[in-house]
């Protein structure tokens, strides 16, 4: 594996100077302007990605419906990063995002909506989702419902499919694949060191191992987006958007990475 202590401590300081420099403003804008705030939160979010290394390479059109429930696959907090960066819309994350050092003040700052995804709580974290619905707010959720390995997308929870079949809301299938490595085929073994999955490495720990690569460049595939109504149910809904987002992660490595960033 490539390994550069050098980087990643240039890496590591960047990401404490972005801290310094844009917390008090964005804390302040917060305060006096929730909305712009929560704008100038995806700037904030796309510095720390920039910061660690990470490129983004967009297929697709974003949705332009409101609201619009995007649901991805997760492999790590590094997809707050990526997808915060331009998705206009509020994470679903699980209760314990909120307790995860920086990443988790910055996740509840940006008005990630925290669900407790224990079986017998399911029911009211769907109410809760119901209300920003009504409010017309789009979502981001991920519905394989915790960290994969990056190499497979797991399968699709249909809980929370619920809100988009009641309420008829428009669901985009989007697709985060950790596909390049300075422009190379990312090899299969440094993917899974993307994924958090394992509850044995800290998220610094993990952190720290990836700030030590080069640039990783990162294809976000947003797929045609789905009407609720036209599913028979939440399951069906559910499975088509699982499969749609398992296409992405197949089709980001059948071509070159340097092909796709043309």
């Amino acid at each position: 594996m490539p390994r550069a202590s050098g980087l990643a401590l240039w890496r590591f300081f960047l990401i404490f100077l972005v801290f310094l420099t844009y917390t008090p403003f964005y804390w302040l804008l917060l305060k006096v302007n929730q909305p712009l705030g929560f704008r100038f939160g995806r700037f904030y979010l796309s510095s720390w990605r920039r910061c660690i290394g990470h490129q983004l390479i967009i297929k697709g059109e974003l949705s332009k419906v409101k609201p619009t429930l995007f649901v991805a696959n997760h492999s790590s907090y590094v997809d707050i990063l990526v997808l915060g960066t331009f998705v206009p819309a509020r994470f679903v994350a699980k209760l314990e995002v909120a307790k995860w050092p920086i990443m988790g003040w910055l996740a509840t700052n940006q008005g990630t909506i925290y669900i407790d995804r224990n079986r017998n709580a399911i029911a009211d974290g769907a109410d809760k989702l119901f209300e920003y619905i009504d409010k017309n707010e789009s979502l981001i959720l991920f519905p394989e419902g915790t960290t994969s390995d990056g190499c497979r997308i797991l399968p699709f929870g249909s809980s929370f499919f619920d809100v988009a079949v009641k309420k008829n809301v428009m669901v985009q299938p989007i697709t985060v694949s950790y596909a390049g490595w300075d422009r190379l085929p990312m090899p299969r073994f440094m993917r899974k060191t993307c994924g958090w999955f394992s509850p044995d490495v800290d998220l610094v720990s993990h952190l720290w191992a990836i700030a030590q690569w080069g640039t990783v460049q990162v294809i976000v595939d947003l797929h045609q987006p789905l009407k609720a109504q036209e599913f028979a149910s939440r399951k069906e809904l559910a499975q088509a958007s699982f499969h749609a987002v398992q296409r992405g992660l197949l089709a980001a490595f059948e071509r070159p990475i340097s092909e796709q960033m043309t």
